[in-house]
Formats: structure tokens, C-alpha cells, sequence
């Protein structure tokens, strides 16, 4: 063969080999997309089940709460102040002195 041909023949074998290479290069990185998109879904369906929960909670409280409103449930209200607690602790300070006597 001429030297011409046989040039050609090497670069064609050179270029070859690059574009081997770069599919290599390639199959390999799509490897990995693969791979992080499968976490990434798995991520995903961990967090929609999470969010599926706390509605879940949150409607919930919810019921709770609109029911607590109906029965006029006033927890401030149902308090003890703390005029009333100290009166009680007198009252109970001079109940204690009558029976040390």
C-alpha cells in the first residue's frame, strides 16, 4: 500500500481508539446520572410520604382545635391566677399553724 493510505489507515485507528474512549467517558457518567436520579427519586418519595404525614397531622390539630372552638374550650380562662394560688397557699400556711397548736 502507499504511504498515503497507510497515514489514513493510523489516523482513522487513532480517531477510533479517542472515540472509544470518549463513549467509555460517557457510558460512565450516564452510569452515574442513572444512579443519582434513583437516590434523587428515592429522596423524593421519602419526603412526599413525610409531607403526606404532617397533612396528615396538621388536618389533625386541625379537627381538634375547630372541635376544642365548638365546646367553647378556654384554656386562659380555666387558669388559676396567681392571686388565687396565693390565697390558697396563705389559707393553707394558716390551716397548717391551727394544727400545730
Amino acid at each position: 500500500m502507499s504511504d498515503r493510505v497507510i497515514e489514513l489507515i493510523g489516523t482513522l485507528k487513532e480517531k477510533m481508539i479517542l472515540l472509544k474512549n470518549q463513549c467509555a467517558n460517557e457510558r460512565s457518567k450516564n452510569d452515574e446520572l442513572v444512579k443519582e436520579n434513583a437516590e434523587l427519586k428515592e429522596k423524593l418519595t421519602n419526603q412526599s410520604v413525610e409531607i403526606s404525614n404532617l397533612q396528615s397531622k396538621i388536618n389533625s390539630l386541625k379537627e381538634l382545635h375547630d372541635s376544642a372552638k365548638e365546646q367553647n374550650v378556654h384554656p386562659s380562662e380555666e387558669a388559676i391566677s396567681d392571686e388565687k394560688i396565693d390565697e390558697l397557699v396563705r389559707e393553707i400556711e394558716y390551716c397548717i399553724g391551727q394544727l400545730k397548736r
